[in-house]
């Protein structure tokens, strides 16, 4: 390649001419007239010098794409090949085609390998061959350089030469010049003695001569050197150089294209190896081939091979059959039935499902004793208006001492159901349960709502009249009224609703402490006291302040806020994630663990604030004024500063924020 590169043919020539543009010979473009005065000048070998470096750079560059995208791809195959074998190893006892095709699948990537390494080793090759061509073509250029750099030194050092001595030569002349226009008879005393002005003529004269031929020698010489720098070596340099040049890119663009040639030849070979255009099963036809009934089929029914019958029957689930001891045959007693049953329907808490926003919390609209299987059809109560039916609950019942004050007069009764009816094998106790006659719930107050909590008449063994409500779990509440929601909970907020959402400074405005404290206070004696929250006709304002002001005294006297302190550290997480979406999502993962007793709280809560923002027109109470009201109470302190009550406003503008998302729509 140095040899070809020192003496380019005229064939090497002009099959780099033909091979640029297309076949079409461009070397005609070096005779035009623009380009030879170029080529032609002072300028000619330092800008092709230039231009070689340049295509010597791109040489160098474009070697290094090559070696590192052989290296990546010799990486690349070698953990290809091996890592798939690695997965899905197929033997005997697999009954799973899926398993299986995924096996086939995966060793197409052996395959593509194996398609890829003739691909490597061009790419190898392409690196040797560019890698030659950049050290050979580097040190021509440098050759070049030095060549050329010493002959311009050259010519230059024989100009500079001749210009001292024209300096010289003028030098002695201008003496010349002063020494006739002094008197002649004046003599000057030298070294040598004194000399007259004839004896210095007479010597400057020798000198001038002398001078006179150097200068003549030198010009003669400095031209000589030009006329052959000029004539003979520049245009042999600016030739080499633009050989050179030329050689250079055309053996780059041969490259390229090889290049080009094996990435295509790659991709078509993959292509191929993919998707065969033999007979040979391609990657995609592995792929259908899965029949995943079959494989379930294949599975389930190995289990009726010889040998592994007992493995259908799991003998811890043997039933045991009932047999009575042949010694209390004759001693039988008859046992009087529980005296408290459950009704499932109404016990049952299923798992986020349940709406609790009703016209009243404490009214169902269908009767659950009716859906009970074993009831007796003969032995239906009287019916109820549907506005004023009370459903039954478990072991519930009516007197005249537990109905809402100036609900029933004392001389009123509670009609049972007729003695004669049969008697009813059912463990729903609404079908036996006391009824209300129709003429006691007419003269009822309809904006009143009846209440479903348990008294001390028929409560379930165990469980006392006074039974706080404030300060205990809510897990414990939940569990002792048998519901999603508390009561109180759920009272408070159907008053607001039906008689507050356009109060002004509702939640804002505090009742008086003396008269939250005595409702508190009749609340925790009896439950049943409830009632007492619902406000009288005509009611006020600060009735509907009262109500407010007990909701939040509820939840600030529970042991633990609705959202945990457990919680708190993973609070402060998710108000520290900039992004809204993914704070928005942060916080419905931490609501969706919550227990079932604070989801269905929140929940409820949550909803009534909203309802509340919705009437802020009326109201005068925003985002901002909730926030500030209820965070403290609802989110847990900040764990780092208990002081931080910022930490839980903002927590609870997140919270209604993606309430919507986190909670199942009312």
């Amino acid at each position: 390649m140095e040899e070809t590169a020192k003496k380019p043919t005229s064939t090497a020539v002009s099959a780099r001419s033909s091979h640029n543009g297309g076949g079409e010979d461009l070397a005609h473009l070096f005779n035009a007239p623009e380009i030879k005065k170029v080529l032609n000048s002072d300028v000619a070998i330092n800008a092709l010098l230039s231009r070689l470096k340049q295509s010597l750079l791109t040489c160098e560059e474009f070697m290094k794409f090559i070696r590192k995208k052989y290296v990546f791809e010799e990486e690349h195959v070698q953990e290809l090949s091996k890592q798939y074998k690695h997965f899905f190893n197929v033997d005997g006892s697999t009954y799973s085609s899926l398993k299986k095709m995924i096996h086939e699948v995966l060793g197409f990537d052996g395959k593509m390998a194996q398609v890829k390494q003739s691909y490597i080793t061009a790419l190898q090759k392409m690196y040797s061959e560019i890698s030659s061509l950049l050290l050979t073509m580097t040190k021509l250029r440098k050759s070049v350089k030095e060549n050329s750099k010493r002959l311009e030194k050259d010519v230059s050092d024989a100009i500079h030469s001749a210009e001292k001595a024209q300096s010289r030569y003028n030098s002695l002349c201008q003496d010349w010049d002063k020494l006739r226009m002094t008197d002649p008879t004046k003599t000057r005393l030298t070294l040598r003695g004194s000399k007259t002005t004839k004896e210095q003529e007479e010597e400057l004269l020798r000198k001038i001569d002398n001078a006179d031929l150097e200068y003549k020698q030198k010009v003669d010489h400095s031209n000589s050197l030009r006329n052959t720098f000029i004539t003979k070596e520049r245009p042999r340099i600016v030739q080499e150089l633009k050989d050179l040049i030329l050689e250079v890119d055309t053996a780059m663009t041969i490259q390229l294209q090889k290049y080009t040639i094996w990435t295509e030849n790659l991709i078509l070979n993959t292509g191929v190896t993919i998707s065969p255009l033999d007979s040979t099963k391609s990657m995609k036809s592995f792929a259908g081939s899965v029949s995943n009934e079959r494989d379930l089929y294949g599975f389930l029914n190995k289990y009726n091979q010889t040998g592994k019958h007992s493995l259908l029957i799991n003998k811890n689930l043997i039933p045991v059959s009932y047999k009575k001891h042949p010694s209390m045959n004759h001693g039988q007693k008859n046992k009087s039935p529980p005296k408290f049953a459950v009704d499932p329907s109404r016990n049952s808490i299923p798992k986020r499902m349940i709406s609790t926003h009703n016209e009243s919390p404490f009214l169902s609209s269908s009767n659950n004793a009716a859906a009970v299987p074993g009831a007796n059809s003969n032995s239906a109560t009287p019916s109820l208006n549907t506005n004023k039916q009370l459903p039954p609950t478990m072991g519930s019942s009516i007197s005249s001492t537990n109905t809402a004050a100036g609900a029933m007069s004392p001389s009123s009764s509670i009609v049972t159901s007729d003695t004669t009816s049969s008697i009813t094998k059912t463990l729903d106790p609404g079908n036996n349960s006391p009824q209300i006659p129709e003429e006691l719930i007419n003269s009822l107050d309809s904006d009143r709502p009846i209440s479903h909590i348990q008294t001390n008449n028929n409560m379930p063994p165990g469980v006392q009249k006074n039974f706080k409500t404030f300060g205990v779990p809510l897990e414990s509440l939940i569990e002792f009224e048998q519901d999603m929601v508390p009561a109180i909970v759920r009272q408070c907020i159907y008053v607001i609703d039906k008689f507050g959402l356009d109060q002004e400074g509702i939640y804002r405005k505090s009742a008086n402490v003396l008269d939250v404290s005595k409702l508190k206070e009749e609340i925790d004696k009896d439950p049943a006291n409830i009632s007492m929250i619902v406000p009288s006709k005509p009611h006020s304002d600060s009735d509907i302040y009262l109500v407010g002001s007990l909701l939040k005294t509820f939840f600030a006297s529970l042991p633990d806020s609705v959202l945990p302190k457990a919680l708190s550290s993973e609070i402060k997480v998710c108000l520290q994630i900039e992004d809204p979406t993914t704070r928005k999502n942060f916080m419905h993962g931490l609501i969706y663990n919550l227990p079932d007793a604070q989801y269905w709280t929140l929940r409820a809560l949550v909803f009534h604030l909203k309802r509340v923002l919705a009437h802020e027109a009326q109201n005068r109470m925003n985002l901002r004024a909730l926030c500030i009201i209820w965070g403290p109470t609802i989110a847990p302190a900040n764990p780092d500063d208990a002081n931080d009550v910022n930490f839980q406003i903002m927590a609870m503008e997140v919270l209604l924020e993606v309430s919507d998302q986190a909670f199942e729509p009312e």
